[in-house]
């Protein structure tokens, strides 16, 4: 049995990020497609993705720098948190609903992704993604955002930040710690270890590294290594990301 964690609990939007991803509703639609209602649709529908076809998708958020972006939850989860009264700065993203196609019988997964992040891009929500392939895996990053001053402005995914890792054998709980801390240095902003397989994560070696790479390829090729069906989410609350790493299950395909 594979035991989940969520690090950092303490940082309580963090957590209520995590939680209302994960727990993000999937509802009929038309035939043929699904319609998610969750305040990252866009990454709930990969999720869903993932769950029906075993595929191997990673989601990167974008920072969201205007204000109009996160809104201020606290009332409605004040009771029973331990937030103190009058507490404020719980934030999480705006719930929105996506509705997508399904693929046909010969499962073409960039096709349908591309597809998906397309839907997305043009139902103008102040955010727009691309879809990378990298072997095996894909990767859907973001590529612009509404900045602080509301202007749609191109943005550079924090998993594009260059980083070196000594190839060394450690744990690979230690490499993604590592992986983190290095992207936090180098863009002056903080990356946490979010929800992650601890048992795996802690109890697998690795000597991964590499000079002059993005943090995004060290990552591909720990996973590609590890074997085991794995993706990420790497989510955005305020001023910090939360790099969370998903097991996917294998599906058997007609």
């Amino acid at each position: 049995m594979v035991s989940f964690v969520i690090f950092r609990a303490c940082h309580v939007i963090i957590t209520l990020g995590l939680i209302v991803t994960f727990l993000g509703n999937a509802s009929a639609s038309p035939p043929n497609s699904l319609t998610v209602r969750d305040p990252r649709p866009l990454a709930k529908a990969i999720q869903e993705l993932e769950k029906r076809y075993g595929w191997q998708i990673t989601y990167e958020d974008p920072p969201y720098s205007h204000d109009s972006d996160m809104p201020d939850v606290t009332p409605s989860v004040q009771v029973g948190s331990g937030l103190a009264p009058g507490a404020t700065g719980v934030t999480v993203p705006k719930a929105a609903i996506l509705t997508f196609p399904l693929p046909a019988a010969n499962q073409d997964e960039l096709g349908t992704v591309n597809a998906v992040v397309k839907i997305y891009n043009e139902s103008h929500r102040g955010f727009e993604f691309a879809v990378v392939q990298a072997g095996s895996l894909l990767h859907v990053v973001p590529r612009k955002a509404t900045g602080l001053s509301g202007n749609f402005e191109p943005v550079k995914p924090v998993l594009d930040t260059v980083i070196t890792i000594e190839p060394r054998e450690r744990t690979s709980y230690a490499l993604i710690k590592e992986i983190c801390n290095k992207i936090s240095v180098s863009t002056n902003t903080h990356v946490g270890i979010g929800y992650i397989p601890v048992n795996m994560l802690f109890n697998t070696k690795t000597s991964i590294g590499g000079s002059g790479k993005t943090a995004r390829s060290i990552l591909e090729q720990w996973i590609l290594e590890t074997g085991g069906g794995l993706s990420w989410l790497l989510l955005y609350e305020p001023k910090e990301y939360a790099l969370n790493i998903i097991g996917v299950t294998s599906v058997n395909k007609p």
